[in-house]
């Protein structure tokens, strides 16, 4: 917070008591950034405020944790937004637009297939990510992007899931590696070795501050302490009767994402991997073999365009229509929060998980 404080603007106000800021500030919303085990903390201490309060996904970890930020929520009248910026980018706001438009009919299928090479994959398990205890593992963290862009596309309640899930190339303790990458005698011949030291805000953020926290954040990726899986896959059913199968590659040499969506009377392919091409393509496929592409240019920013058209939307002062509905609820984080909180009960106790009732109590 100092180093950010510095950095930006002395004279911003900070503090260290979050109960002390909501009396004095009396803001008009919070915005929730912490780790992401302690989302539920700050969004019900806004609330029970009178304050509405917008989150980063995932908005929480857990079951128990959903339903209280639900209850608190109900309880004061306010409202919660969770930032579900892939909505905003515009392949993703594409896609939704030609299924919502009924061009491949009622979407009964959904496979969908992501992959994260082994630096931005990699990257969850030197950091605070590494535990599930910190974040869901990525069936929850990561993953809850992608299980909201489903739920959105299909305006469908899930209703049961199962997963298997495991580590397979991460936290291989046999493979000969070091504590860190900054101090790595093997830094030469890793693949998933990063220079975070020279980077003058990493370095400032946290390297420059670990006599205080202790927190590292170039842990070895191989290390074995870490408890989160590096690889999934995922069954969900939907109360209308489709279908997703979805799986999640952390260690892959190519990072990118095929989602096919499969209708009544045709098929949507979406297909990108950055390294092949700067543009987009989605290919609409009919029973008569006849065919429609889409393609436009990756656009710059962050999230590939996603972030400015979120902010705009949520805090612009002049209204904005949302034909779309990208704008979402906590319902809507709670959703996809729950595919991957049920994924890792399938993982770790095996069978299928139904969510009908726990989302009956929250809707």
């Amino acid at each position: 917070m100092e180093f950010y404080r510095n950095t930006l603007d002395k004279d911003i106000k900070a503090y260290s008591d979050y109960d002390k800021m909501l009396k004095e500030v009396k803001p008009d919303a919070v915005i929730v950034t912490t780790v992401d085990r302690f989302h539920h903390e700050y969004i019900i201490k806004a609330l029970e405020a009178g304050i509405d309060v917008y989150t980063e996904k995932p908005i929480t970890i857990d079951e128990e944790k959903c339903l209280l930020i639900r209850e608190a929520e109900k309880k004061s009248g306010k409202k919660v937004t969770v930032t579900f910026n892939c909505r905003f980018m515009p392949y993703y706001a594409k896609i939704k637009e030609l299924v919502k438009e009924g061009k491949i009919g009622r979407p009964l299928a959904v496979d969908y297939e992501y992959t994260l090479n082994n630096i931005h994959g990699g990257d969850y398990f030197k950091r605070w990510h590494r535990f599930l205890e910190n974040c869901g593992g990525m069936m929850v963290h990561k993953a809850t992007h992608h299980f909201d862009i489903v739920n959105w596309i299909l305006e469908d309640d899930p209703v049961s899931v199962s997963a298997v899930g495991g580590r397979l190339f991460y936290g291989n303790d046999d493979r000969p590696h070091g504590e860190r990458c900054c101090t790595c005698e093997y830094k030469d011949s890793c693949e998933c070795y990063e220079d975070f030291y020279n980077d003058p805000l990493i370095k400032g953020l946290y390297f420059d501050n670990e006599k205080y926290d202790g927190y590292v954040r170039d842990h070895c990726v191989f290390k074995n302490d870490t408890n989160i899986y590096d690889y999934m896959s995922v069954s969900v059913k939907y109360a209308k009767g489709a279908i997703l199968s979805y799986s999640l590659n952390l260690f892959a040499q190519q990072e990118g994402f095929t989602l096919n969506i499969t209708g009544t009377t045709g098929r949507l392919c979406a297909t990108f991997y950055p390294d092949e091409s700067d543009f987009y393509k989605i290919i609409i496929k009919r029973a008569d073999n006849a065919s429609e592409t889409y393609s436009f240019a990756k656009e710059g920013g962050k999230h590939a365009g996603g972030d400015e058209r979120l902010l705009s939307m949520l805090f612009s002062e002049k209204k904005t229509d949302d034909p779309l509905g990208q704008c979402s609820t906590s319902y809507d984080g709670i959703k996809s929060a729950m595919i991957g909180i049920a994924a890792n009960k399938s993982i770790k106790d095996g069978g299928r998980v139904d969510l009908t009732e726990f989302l009956k109590k929250v809707k």
